[in-house]
């Protein structure tokens, strides 16, 4: 495992990382969804939302739901696009952080760590997120997007930051729930890693950890990081 005494900037994910995104959007655009779906398969919206989360359970979080309902129940597939679009264009404005988040983020500045955010998904999107959530107030010393739409990943901004800031990998705390996403991508690199036990992608996870590289931390908390930081009494996962 990587020392972290040596760790001097601080990569974090937004989506169930700084606030609860299973727990609001996800759930919200499922709710949404539902309602175009049981229109087109004549259910329940209840019926429809539960069969949204059958198909995440069966194929993954990675996979393309709604190409699966499609094509289980003999729709067009100009369908697809739609439900991802409902699905997407939801309410934002309720979702908030995490409690312990900028108490959190204020002590590693304070302790001289670099912080950067690093998300992915829709730009507008995830830019919208960002503001509502008040995350531009000094606290990141960069904020980088992965456009999916543009074929962007993490893994390109995980390399652009290395040269950035002309750190080596091993200085550098990747810190996220998603094991096939941010966390092999900086395993990858050299960077340490720490999984945060929180929302759909960690639950997946659970069910076939053994496929997957191990993080070098896992946390349950934002400020638990702190611990890790301070090379205190968290114990490696």
């Amino acid at each position: 495992m990587q020392n972290p005494q040596n760790i001097k900037a601080v990569i974090l994910d937004l989506d169930d990382t700084l606030y609860d995104c299973s727990g609001t959007l996800i759930l919200q655009g499922r709710k949404q969804a539902a309602k175009m779906i049981a229109g087109l398969i004549h259910c329940s919206e209840e019926v429809a939302c539960r069969l949204q989360f059958d198909m995440e359970e069966k194929y993954g979080t990675t996979a393309d739901i709604y190409e699966k309902i499609v094509t289980a129940h003999h729709l067009p597939s100009t369908c697809i696009k739609e439900l991802w679009k409902t699905f997407i264009h939801i309410d934002i404005t309720g979702i908030t952080l995490f409690p312990d988040v900028i108490k959190t983020l204020k002590q590693l500045k304070v302790q001289g760590y670099k912080l950067i955010l690093v998300t992915s998904g829709e730009k507008e999107i995830q830019n919208r997120k960002i503001h509502v959530l008040g995350l531009r107030n000094g606290y990141f010393d960069d904020i980088f997007i992965a456009d999916r739409i543009n074929g962007q990943t993490k893994n390109n901004y995980f390399k652009e930051i290395i040269q950035r800031y002309n750190m080596k990998p091993e200085e550098i705390l990747c810190v996220g729930d998603k094991i096939d996403d941010e966390l092999i991508a900086s395993k990858s690199l050299g960077m340490i890693t720490v999984m945060v036990e929180q929302g759909r992608h960690y639950r997946a996870y659970l069910k076939e950890r053994d496929k997957y590289i191990k993080p070098d931390f896992s946390i349950k908390q934002i400020k638990d990081i702190l611990g890790i930081t301070n090379v205190g009494s968290l114990v490696a996962s």
